[in-house]
């Protein structure tokens, strides 16, 4: 089963928060030994220096080089990759200037011993003072998932792994009309092929995955609604995205169906230090939709804890809170829930289908101009136990 009897060791992240232990204990105890006084006049000169040159120092490690990530699980063996983030503002008079918001370029490539691999470049920019947004992103996977089944009442021992390769390509502009107001238009390219998995066994909500290969070529139409302070970490404000796609035959896709979403975020710090952050989310496909392209519950970004894809359907209802906290220095900490379901459409939603997951995690600050973190999160469920470790927050 997934993640049974697992390893999980991401050593970037643990060896940043060793040399920070390490370095407070090595502060403490010199500490101990020097008179009181002299350690007050201290503080606020040398101790304040050391961490903000191992902060700088982190920083340019960030952004200079990319950090390595090695896992164990039972369905890809020992993973070994590396992953590069970059934030920055564009037109921006300084690190002090708040006021343009931040772009990022996140790259990763993993490989595994069982011949798998991700490769991958994720593109976002806002240029033009906040007035233009371009979102790019390619990934080329021949990597494994878990599939359950269709529908909200799926069981964990109907798990079966299925083998695929998929081109994803999508590309995105937008247009900011108001102060606050983006329109814009999207384009997805989407090819499962080469998929292969054994499964002979008859259970409730089974269905052929082989019919669902083939290129899903789809363009569509967004409003976004933007107040946020930092749209990668946000501690006020917030955000309304509106999406639909059309994936058809007149541009070149196998498969003709429709997708809405509506994700909508909020944030609110009563007190210094202290962020509430609320998200609500709700996706329907409908028409002849791939099984790999239903709305899917789960991942590093909403209801962690669960498995992407453990639960998937046309429809999907989901919400999450988090509170975000200051630790110590630049590290940070979470705790989070989440509710959802799905369903085949919105009039078949029950109490009775609706899961949960909640979990917390850590946060260290590796980029303080775009307010960027490093994110270790830990997430539950009832059926197990998950870990995310990668750039920005999840919402």
């Amino acid at each position: 089963m997934l993640y049974h009897n697992m390893i999980k060791t991401h050593l970037a992240l643990i060896k940043w928060i060793l040399i920070i232990i390490i370095f407070q204990v090595h502060v403490l105890l010199q500490a101990q030994q020097t008179d009181s006084a002299t350690v007050v006049k201290s503080d606020t000169t040398g101790f304040k220096s050391k961490l903000d040159k191992i902060n700088k120092t982190m920083e340019k490690v960030v952004k200079y080089s990319p950090l390595p990530i090695i896992s164990y699980s039972t369905e890809t063996s020992w993973m070994f990759g590396l992953t590069k983030y970059n934030g920055f503002r564009i037109g921006s008079h300084g690190k002090n200037d708040t006021t343009i918001q931040p772009s990022q370029i996140t790259s990763l490539a993993y490989f595994t011993l069982n011949h798998q691999y991700k490769i991958g470049t994720e593109i976002d920019l806002m240029f033009g003072h906040n007035k233009y947004r371009s979102h790019s992103q390619i990934y080329y996977l021949d990597f494994p998932d878990f599939y359950y089944g269709l529908g909200d009442t799926t069981e964990i021992i109907n798990e079966r792994l299925v083998n695929s390769t998929n081109l994803d390509i999508t590309q995105g502009f937008e247009y900011n009309i108001t102060s606050k107001l983006y329109i814009g238009i999207y384009y997805n390219y989407n090819n499962y092929f080469n998929l292969t998995y054994n499964d002979t066994t008859y259970y409730e909500g089974k269905i052929d995955l082989e019919p669902n290969e083939g290129t899903q070529s789809g363009i569509g139409l967004n409003f976004a609604l933007e107040t946020r302070d930092n749209r990668f970490n946000a501690r006020r404000g917030l955000y309304l995205f509106v999406k639909y796609m059309n994936y058809g035959n007149w541009i070149g896709s196998k498969f003709d169906y429709n997708m809405f979403l509506i994700d909508f975020r909020k944030y609110y710090t009563p007190v210094k230090f202290l962020t509430i952050a609320g998200q609500l989310y709700t996706e329907s496909r409908m028409g002849d939709v791939p099984v790999q392209s239903l709305a899917l519950m789960g991942g590093d970004n909403r209801m962690r804890g669960i498995y992407l894809g453990r639960y998937r359907d046309h429809t999907i209802i989901d919400g999450q809170l988090e509170l975000r906290f200051p630790l110590v220095w630049i590290l940070g900490g979470v705790v989070f829930g989440g509710l959802g379901e799905v369903a085949p459409d919105y009039g078949k939603y029950t109490f009775n289908g609706i899961h949960w997951a909640a979990g917390g995690g850590l946060r260290l600050m590796v980029d303080s101009n775009s307010r960027t973190n490093l994110r270790f999160d830990v997430g539950f469920s009832k059926d197990r136990m998950l870990f995310f470790f990668t750039f920005l927050e999840a919402f």
